[in-house]
Parts: structure tokens; C-alpha cells; sequence
């Protein structure tokens, strides 16, 4: 606590983290929900009264369902960005791994820097600059449902999730295309061998486990 003139104000945190392969639900001090993906982090203080605003961090994934409070805006803060909303559901997705920052709004309305969505869709933020898509809902929010959904994804993005979710490293053999495209839907709940053998089955690679690496040949 900081004592300021008599009043003392708090500014304990909270931190939540999953690991590779784990999911948390965490309901916020001002009954918003958080879902946090595998691999993520978020920060926040144990209250949000006496603030201006509402402030989180996040490093990795989550989904968010914000109780509305117009007196104090939600600020979702991550690498290079910060979303500021009053009442929603969008979806963040800003681990250091993956090339760009992607925030998708599901309904009410956010603003991702300067530029403010609409629902459905989606912004993307890389090297600095933000472009704003329309959004794959089923595709971006899968994790949050329990599956895995590819879309013409490319391998090496494909990698990344399972990688984070099983726990495993990835090691490609000779010359793999990483930007070859597989199409697909799968529970995160399968064994892993499962996922690669869904992944075997629509294209021309080889996915052979030891311990906890995949080998990817031709």
C-alpha cells in the first residue's frame, strides 16, 4: 500500500499464468471474464476501485468478456498495443512467438490504438501499423471451444499452437515448405498423435514423435 496524505491506496497485483497445455478462466474484481489460453499471462490489480480506468496486461492469449462501466474504461495492454473498451467481447492474441498482434471483436465496440472495430472484425497489428480485416469468429475462437480450426493455415503457424498446447518442440527435416496450407478441425482434447495424424492425412509430410519433439519430414 502507498499511504498518500491519509489515504492509502492499494496497488497489490494479481498474475495468473498458464503453462504449455493449460486453460484458466478468471473472473475479475469487477465480475468481468477472462479465458487464458496456453502459454499466457495476465496481470491485474486485486481492485480496480479508486482508478480512472480499468488496466490489465496480457502476454499471449485471451478471450474477454468485460462488464460494462463507462465511468471506467477497460484497458487491455500487450506489446505495442493497447485496447480500450467500455463493455464487449474480443479476443487478443499477442504471444511473442507469433509475427503480429491480433485483436477481434465479437460484439460492443473497442479501440486497438486509434483505430476502433466493429464486430466482427479484426485488427492486426505488425511492424507499427494496424490493419483492420473482417474476422474468422470459428477460427479464432476454437481455442476458447476446445478446438483446434485451420483455415488454409500454414504449417509453421499450424506448429506454433500445437507446439504451445502439447508442449512439444517441432524440428523439420530437409526442405519443408512451412508455408504450405492444411485445412482442418480437430478437438484439443485428442492425443496428440491424433492432430498429426489429421495433418498426415491431407498433405505429403511425415510426423514422427520422440519424447517430446516432432520430427516433420517429406
Amino acid at each position: 500500500p502507498r499511504h498518500d496524505g491519509g489515504r492509502v491506496e492499494m496497488t497489490a497485483m494479481n498474475t495468473i499464468e498458464t503453462p504449455r497445455g493449460g486453460q484458466y478462466q478468471i473472473r475479475l474484481p469487477d465480475g468481468s471474464k477472462v479465458w487464458l489460453n496456453a502459454a499466457s499471462k495476465l496481470i491485474y490489480p486485486v481492485s480496480f476501485n479508486g482508478r480512472g480506468q480499468r488496466v490489465v496486461e496480457l502476454s499471449g492469449e485471451a478471450y474477454f468478456e468485460i462488464f460494462k462501466n463507462k465511468l471506467q474504461p477497460f484497458v487491455v495492454k500487450s506489446k505495442n498495443q493497447e485496447v480500450t473498451v467500455l463493455g464487449t467481447h474480443f479476443n487478443v492474441n499477442t504471444y511473442d512467438d507469433e509475427p503480429n498482434t491480433k485483436t477481434t471483436l465479437l460484439e460492443g465496440s473497442v479501440k486497438v490504438n486509434e483505430a476502433v472495430l466493429k464486430p466482427g472484425q479484426q485488427s492486426i497489428l505488425a511492424g507499427g501499423k494496424i490493419n483492420v480485416i473482417p474476422a474468422d469468429l470459428t477460427e479464432t475462437m476454437a481455442w476458447q471451444k476446445g478446438d483446434f480450426v485451420f483455415k488454409n493455415e500454414a504449417l509453421e503457424s499450424i506448429m506454433r499452437k500445437i507446439c504451445r498446447w502439447y508442449n512439444v518442440e517441432v524440428i523439420y527435416v530437409g526442405k519443408i515448405d512451412t508455408k504450405q496450407t492444411f485445412s482442418g478441425q480437430i478437438s484439443r482434447n485428442k492425443n496428440i498423435s491424433e492432430v498429426l495424424k489429421a495433418l498426415e492425412s491431407s498433405g505429403t509430410l511425415k510426423f514422427k514423435i520422440e519424447g517430446r519433439k516432432i520430427r516433420i519430414t517429406n
